[in-house]
């Protein structure tokens, strides 16, 4: 009898999750909330977790929902399978259903044809009669692309048209049925999950790397293989199984940097190979083996290198059947491959077609140059071992161009590859490569090479004369700005627009952000303005968007120093709207930039979520563009650490990563060494080593704050600033409370005086501070009201959270008494509070921070350690320990230890 047919081993009984499962709560949340969707498609590439994820969303199932798994495979295509495995799985709920079914198909012959949509449409009326509606159903058919076809396509979308009501369809796939789901899209009763939602975020796979024993691999590589990876949960796992390999073989921790049998790669590329590449039909086989060498290509770009004219339908099937093919805009127009991917297709065809590649990357060059994208023709000269066309072509390169990317990783590739003959051969190379040095932060390479610029000299005529000697001079200014030399910079800038007209207008921008910058490191800020806005009209004028980027992030920067935090806010994020579309393989600085800073603003209007979540993305982006402006990036990011609870740690460890990249890319200590090591000084204040801060700050005073100064780095120009704010903690930790609060005064008075509002709310915070603290708390209130006034209409929190983790006692009482406001609301709500024995409820107050060796005490105290444990267990005097615990008591502001250690828990001190 039909009916006694077997159910096939394991396809209707749901697998259990891997061993290494990483849990998706965000998924899944979402997968239950479309609880009431007729169907939900999981589509992706191989390895993105689709069979997983529809397990564990099936595993946490609330009452009364029940499920029916069914895994297909390619028989399910045959005619009368499906029906055959559907069936099977249906049963696994109603026992008696479909046995008329079964016996037909058992009946059938193969010539014959079948009916199979009579057979669903009558399985689904008796489906109806045995469901009951309040019992919801989850069928789950995993590993759709097995089957995919006209016939079975017809028959999936029969059925889910005919269940029962309380059903709900799941499947999972590399290719997207070919089903007409405009209805249910429009009716909400569709929820696609595809490769974007999959992909895990760069913590969660670092997060599942750590589980995997990796998590003493060295940053650098990591960044590295998480960046390469993109997200993709198979390549982890197979990382994960090399770790383990190499740890059984050498009997210790995992580490995939030694050298072991088989190789990460080894394993990727036998999964690409195996899973997906040799699956393709042999056109696509050959296309996807032609196209890897490309970081980017567009439709036309591959008919011309192919000398084809099917790539069209070639990449719409790549699409259709998510072979690893990624969109790089809206449009459709541009595509890579899956970073690795394409890595095993060049492996592949490096060994199999050597000579392939050249001949591909010279047709690329050739379609670039007739497109005017020379840039992208210099890579495809270089990549096909054409120095000399990459040469020529350079030539040719718009310096506008050049001085609007400033991609220096780029640049500097090119400088290495390029035969050093070739480098000074003309004029226009001389000033790409100059320009690069100097974007390269070489100072003196830069200047050597603009010396050669003689050569060229005098131009065949008097406009080209004034031109070469303009673009020079805009590049002498930009060397002097970075020197410190800010009157030589001024000079030069001033000259250079005097020999510029706006068809240079690259190089006129350059010359006016150059003036802008110096004019606010000299604390002009109106005229800074005046350059940073004539810079931002010719940008425009040229209709160029990212010398249109520079202009306003100068401008936001001046906006920001006279405390418009809102309007510089404002200013960025419209900009990287605009940015947002654009396409460029390694990134582009200038966008980096301003994520960066679109980070720090919203640190100070005390967003710290986003705010690191920004500067982290910044970060990671002028890194792939080798920008020297990723210092801001980790040095902002290091200081909104600083201000978390135990957040010292974290701090140093960026400070410290900042610092070896910038050996790494040889970056004079002078654009990087006062910043970091100021911040330092804090943290080291902070924790108690004051003997480094000692050391360290009047070198920094020396140079950056007292007689003659030297200029801060082009991208900081507040660092004389933060320099004398951390100088009076020191001055305050030696007891010199006099000297710090003079110090503080002067500096006021000089940031009021220069309209540099916001620098000034940092330095009234920290007075505020210091007077409460004195116990002169009338002082206080009154510089913390015009704080306030300051503050209060753009909604400034961030130099106020330091003052508010303090907490001084008078603080809240002054803020209560403050005008009413959305900013004091806020800060009120932010102090700490801690319950009285009385019943009501005040703000949580800490003098001053607690040393490390004080809050080691704390905690021995909170343990119910005797002053004689807590001398034995840090090996430190009994009186020392008395000294630690009176000085424990006075900050936290109570007199008995368990007062000390209930207001800790509340300040964040302790767990």
């Amino acid at each position: 009898m039909a009916t006694s047919i077997a159910p096939i081993p394991g396809k209707i009984f749901r697998p259990p999750l891997p061993p290494d499962h990483l849990s998706r709560p965000a998924l899944v949340a979402l997968l239950q909330q479309a609880a009431q969707r007729r169907l939900i498609l999981v589509c992706a590439p191989a390895g993105f977790g689709k069979t997983t994820l529809a397990i564990e969303y099936s595993e946490q199932l609330s009452a009364p929902w029940r499920s029916i798994w069914l895994s297909l495979d390619p028989q399910d295509g045959e005619q009368g399978q499906l029906l055959r495995s559907l069936i099977q799985g249906l049963r696994t709920l109603y026992p008696s259903l479909g046995g008329k079914e079964l016996e037909l198909l058992g009946q059938q012959q193969s010539h014959q044809p079948l009916g199979s949509e009579q057979l669903v449409t009558s399985l689904l009326q008796d489906l109806r009669r045995v469901h009951n509606a309040d019992t919801p159903v989850l069928l789950v058919l995993d590993d759709y692309h097995l089957i995919c076809g006209p016939q079975t396509d017809r028959l999936c979308a029969l059925l889910l048209e005919q269940l029962p009501q309380g059903f709900q369809l799941l499947i999972t796939g590399r290719r997207r049925p070919d089903w007409h789901l405009a209805r249910l899209r429009l009716g909400n009763q569709l929820l696609e999950i595809g490769e974007k939602h999959l992909r895990l975020s760069r913590e969660a796979a670092a997060a599942f790397l750590d589980s995997a024993g990796l998590a003493g691999a060295e940053p650098q590589w990591l960044r590295h293989i998480l960046q390469r990876n993109e997200g993709w949960i198979a390549g982890l796992r197979l990382l994960a199984m090399t770790a383990q390999q190499a740890d059984h073989a050498r009997g210790g921790r995992h580490h995939l940097r030694d050298a072991t049998d088989t190789q990460p790669e080894q394993l990727i590329g036998e999964y690409l190979l195996e899973e997906v590449i040799l699956h393709q039909p042999p056109a696509v086989q050959q296309f996807l083996q032609q196209i890897a060498w490309f970081d980017r290509f567009t439709i036309e770009l591959c008919d011309h290198v192919r000398q084809a004219q099917d790539s069209q339908q070639i990449i719409h099937y790549l699409t259709q059947h998510q072979v690893f093919l990624v969109p790089l805009d809206r449009e459709g127009k541009w595509y890579r491959f899956h970073h690795l991917f394409s890595d095993v297709l060049r492996e592949r065809g490096a060994s199999e077609h050597p000579r392939e590649r050249l001949q591909m990357h010279l047709r690329a060059c050739d379609w670039f140059r007739q497109q005017g994208r020379i840039a992208d023709a210099v890579e495809q000269a270089l990549a096909a071992e054409r120095p000399d066309e990459a040469a020529s072509l350079v030539q040719h390169l718009s310096l506008d161009r050049l001085l609007a990317e400033q991609h220096v990783g780029t640049l500097l590739r090119w400088k290495a590859e390029l035969p050093g003959v070739l480098q000074g051969s003309s004029a226009r190379l001389v000033m790409v490569h100059a320009w690069t040095l100097a974007l390269a932060c070489q100072l003196e390479e830069a200047q050597a090479m603009l010396q050669r610029l003689q050569h060229f000299l005098p131009q065949p005529d008097a406009y080209q004369q004034r031109c070469l000697l303009g673009q020079a001079l805009a590049l002498k200014a930009f060397l002097a700005r970075s020197a410190g030399h800010l009157e030589e910079a001024m000079l030069c800038a001033h000259q250079a627009l005097a020999c510029l007209d706006d068809r240079e207008a690259g190089s006129r921008v350059m010359a006016m952000l150059t003036l802008a910058d110096s004019e606010l490191c000299a604390q002009h800020i109106d005229a800074a303005r005046h350059w940073a806005r004539s810079a931002l009209e010719l940008a425009q004028r040229v209709t160029d968007p990212l010398l249109e980027a520079q202009a306003v992030l100068m401008r936001a920067r001046l906006m920001q120093a006279r405390g418009q935090v809102a309007r510089a806010l404002q200013a960025v994020a419209g900009q990287r709207r605009l940015l947002a579309g654009m396409v460029h393989p390694q990134g582009l600085p200038v966008r980096a930039r301003l994520t960066v800073y679109h980070g720090y603003l919203l640190g100070l209007l005390g967003d710290n979520d986003e705010a690191m979540e920004l500067l982290r993305q910044g970060i990671e982006e002028a890194r792939d563009c080798r920008d020297v402006h990723v210092l801001p990036g980790y040095c902002l990011l290091a200081g909104m650490q600083a201000q978390m609870r135990g957040g010292d740690g974290l701090a140093f460890e960026t400070l410290t990563e900042a610092e070896r990249l910038m050996h790494q890319w040889d970056i004079p200590p002078v654009y990087y060494l006062g910043w970091g090591t100021a911040l330092k000084s804090d943290l080291w204040i902070t924790s108690g080593r004051h003997d480094l801060a000692e050391h360290w700050l009047p070198r920094l005073r020396q140079t950056y704050c007292l007689e003659n100064p030297a200029a801060p780095p082009m991208f900081f120009h507040a660092l004389p600033v933060l320099i004398e704010r951390v100088y009076a903690r020191l001055l305050w930790s030696r007891g010199e409370q006099v000297a710090a609060e003079s110090v503080l005064r002067a500096l006021l008075s000089q940031l009021q005086h220069g309209g540099q509002h916001l620098q000034a709310l940092s330095v009234m915070a920290l007075l505020v501070r210091m007077l409460y603290r004195l116990q002169r708390p009338m002082e206080a209130e009154k510089i913390l009201l015009a704080a306030l006034a300051l503050a209060v209409e753009d909604n400034i929190s961030g130099p106020f959270l330091p003052l508010l983790h303090q907490a001084p006692p008078g603080l809240v009482d002054s803020l209560a008494r403050a005008p009413a406001s959305r900013l004091r609301d806020r800060l009120l709500g932010t102090l700490p509070t801690i319950d009285r024995p009385d019943g009501q409820t005040i703000a949580a107050t800490l003098q001053d921070s607690l040393s490390t060796r004080e809050l080691d005490v704390l905690r021995c105290i909170a343990q119910g350690y005797s002053n004689q444990q807590i001398s034995e267990a840090l090996f430190i005097s009994l009186h020392t320990v008395k000294s630690h615990a009176r000085r424990i008591n006075n900050k936290l502001g109570v007199e008995r230890r368990t007062q000390a250690v209930a207001q800790a828990k509340v300040l964040g001190l302790l767990e």
